[in-house]
């Protein structure tokens, strides 16, 4: 039982890998050739209801580029932790611009101070070191320097003026000392004023946020990781390659008229130029060096070659080309009983069929001489009764068998012909090698 149960394995097993390794390659080899005449084409758009869609006139051009080279890319890890720094940027950018504009800004106030005291100091003219008060009065107003102080003149004109009157001590009451005013000398006693002001200033420290903080330990982390690693990289080179490009102005499906053949890839379009990728209206398939994934759901359809011309068309409709080649897959199932090859398969199938049910007859006629019927009235034989020479022609006629039905499973990798051979004939003739195969994985060799 545990011979028979691993010959059955092995067999099986055999005709999988023959059947499926055939299959495989006869779809990889195989081009449907396609006849399209402009009445099948409009039969085929008015029936199914197809929505309009063009034909393209396609090129083989050849274009300018420049090529992707070996070279050194950013790796991932970096470019992740890369872009956590620039997240974090804008808040370590503020900081950093703020503690500078406090530096600026105290660095204006020595500069001021230093102003009044030069002027103070100095026994030149006024108009002579006016320029002094002049460039002091500017860097205050740039950085927003501004001294406001109680002014004694207006609250005692406001006393004068109503004595019953509760007096406000706001801003009402208060004016603006400037270090110059033009066409007008500044008060010495201001410039002090301004300067004693001033001194009190207190700039206080920018803030130290939390994104301020990631941003100096992602900075910290980046300089612990691999920065580069061998990739592809843009050549400063130009090159020169050939590329599908379509022609601007469509066709008429009445133009599609003949034998074609469709290209094995299916292909995008682009409208428009895209620097170092692709021309405007060029044909591209994921193959393409320059094809990214933000592109991936751009429409895909087939270009098909005219046999006799070469020229070639873009069909800007998958259903239609779909149902041109149902109906060529038709047409060729309708002829296929006339086809020469066919007709071959037909004729070894049949013979390794016809010479394997030989093996099987041969064999059936030893197993009959040694039949006995046991206590419940079931047949069965023992091989162990055969003569020496049964058991060698037994044997020889099982091996023979195996083998044909290797050819047989050979043969039957041809689905095509195979599904068109069981339509025609009787489900006895249909489940032949299924039967034969069947016997020869129920019958053990004898020893």
């Amino acid at each position: 039982m545990k011979k028979h149960y691993q010959k059955y394995c092995r067999h099986l097993s055999y005709a999988i890998i023959f059947t499926s390794s055939f299959a495989t390659k006869a779809l990889a080899q195989e081009t449907l050739s396609f006849t399209i005449n402009p009445e099948a084409s409009k039969q085929i758009v008015e029936k199914y209801n197809l929505e309009a869609f063009k034909v393209y006139p396609v090129i083989l051009k050849e274009i300018e580029y420049y090529p992707y080279v070996d070279g050194e890319v950013l790796t991932d890890e970096y470019k992740r932790q890369q872009n956590q720094l620039d997240r974090y940027k804008p808040a370590f950018n503020e900081y950093n611009n703020t503690l500078k504009a406090n530096s600026d800004k105290t660095d204006a106030i020595k500069t001021i101070s230093k102003s009044i005291d030069a002027f103070l100091d100095s026994n030149e003219k006024y108009e002579v070191k006016e320029k002094l008060l002049i460039e002091s009065q500017s860097l205050a107003s740039k950085y927003d320097i501004v001294v406001q102080v109680p002014d004694d003149r207006i609250k005692l004109q406001s006393f004068l003026n109503t004595p019953n009157t509760n007096h406000n001590t706001g801003n009402d009451l208060k004016r603006i000392v400037l270090l110059y005013q033009s066409n007008k000398k500044t008060n010495k006693n201001d410039l002090k004023i301004f300067k004693e002001e001033i001194q009190k200033i207190k700039i206080p420290e920018p803030e130290i946020t939390n994104d301020y903080r990631m941003y100096l330990e992602t900075l910290k982390e980046l300089s612990t990781i691999q920065k580069t690693e061998t990739g592809r990289v843009l050549s400063d080179k130009v090159s020169k390659k050939s590329a599908y490009v379509i022609q601007e102005t469509p066709v008429d499906i009445s133009v599609l008229s003949g034998e074609f053949t469709e290209l094995p890839d299916s292909y995008m379009l682009t409208d428009k130029e895209i620097p170092n990728r692709f021309i405007k209206n060029q044909l591209f398939t994921e193959k393409h060096e320059g094809y990214k994934g933000s592109i991936l759901y751009i429409d895909r359809f087939s270009i098909f070659k005219k046999s006799n011309t070469n020229e070639l068309f873009y069909i800007m409709s998958n259903r239609f080309v779909a149902q041109l080649k149902n109906e060529a897959e038709n047409e060729k199932y309708r002829n296929l009983g006339n086809n020469v090859e066919y007709k071959t398969w037909v004729s070894k199938y049949i013979s390794l069929q016809q010479s394997a049910q030989i093996n099987v007859n041969f064999c059936n006629a030893i197993i009959k001489k040694h039949t006995y019927l046991n206590r419940l009235g079931q047949k069965r034989y023992d091989t162990s009764t055969f003569t020496k020479q049964e058991k060698t022609s037994f044997n020889l006629n099982l091996d023979s068998l195996n083998e044909k039905l290797r050819q047989i499973g050979d043969l039957e990798g041809q689905r095509d012909f195979l599904s068109y051979y069981n339509d025609k004939v009787s489900d006895a003739e249909a489940t032949k090698s299924y039967n034969l195969s069947t016997y020869y994985n129920n019958t053990s060799k004898a020893y």
